[in-house]
């Protein structure tokens, strides 16, 4: 059977409620910042809410891939579905793991670059042919990351680190052009809390316990996210 990575066994089947969670809160937001993009009509907006179904689309893959490992009644459910193209001997089924990794790995790696363009100084994108180039590069470079990241799986997390690092500093530099404004604050930390939750991740072949912390850490920031669009767009 192939995983990632181990897991503590008590906390298996918990991390996948944590990720559910996760997963509904990231539709949600995308849900709010589409219905503010009918109202506005501001690409910024339409892109946001792209970003966070990748982000819904990652978590969906993580939590599918998890319960197929923990639980062998959905294992044995999942190789009946997958019988016919993997073989009545089960030869290819670590590529459908794998297939389901790098579903993982791409929607939330492409989520972030997203939300890293977006948390820029506002101005107008792909107007221009090195924009668009750079753009595409960015896209190729992913692909290859989370290929690679299904052998090594900390580059995907030291990857998602870096990323999620540049959002940080962007969504700071927000906070301080912004008088130090409360709402920006939230942001700023929720992004901080997954930041904290990635770099945890890259060192859980080191100590296992660490994950239960990760998972902890990125479900606060996302609540920490919920919370902080729910108040702007009740306002």
């Amino acid at each position: 059977m192939l995983r990632l990575f181990s897991t503590p066994q008590w906390f298996q089947g918990w991390d996948i409620i944590f990720d559910v969670v996760s997963l509904i809160v990231a539709f949600l937001i995308a849900a709010y910042t589409y219905r503010l993009y009918r109202v506005q009509r501001e690409n910024r907006l339409a892109y946001f809410s792209f970003a966070f179904l990748l982000v819904a689309l990652g978590f969906l893959a993580k939590a599918f891939t998890s319960s197929v490992v923990y639980f062998f009644p959905v294992r044995e459910t999942v190789l009946d579905v997958l019988r016919p193209a993997v073989g009545a001997r089960l030869i290819y089924t670590n590529l459908y793991y794998r297939a389901a990794f790098f579903i993982q790995m791409l929607s939330l790696l492409g989520a972030w670059l997203l939300i890293f363009f977006i948390s820029q100084k506002p101005r107008d994108r792909l107007r221009k042919y090195y924009e668009v180039s750079q753009i595409a590069l960015f896209v190729y470079l992913l692909f290859l990351i989370s290929v690679f990241s299904n052998v090594r799986y900390y580059v995907f997390y030291l990857t998602s680190s870096v990323l999620l690092g540049l959002i940080v500093l962007n969504y700071y530099k927000n906070y301080l052009n912004t008088d130090k404004n409360w709402n920006s604050f939230l942001v700023m930390l929720s992004f901080l809390l997954i930041l904290a939750g990635n770099l945890l991740f890259v060192f859980v072949f080191l100590i296992p316990g660490i994950y239960v912390l990760g998972e902890a850490l990125i479900l606060g920031g996302f609540l920490a996210l919920l919370y902080t669009y729910r108040k702007v767009t009740r306002k």
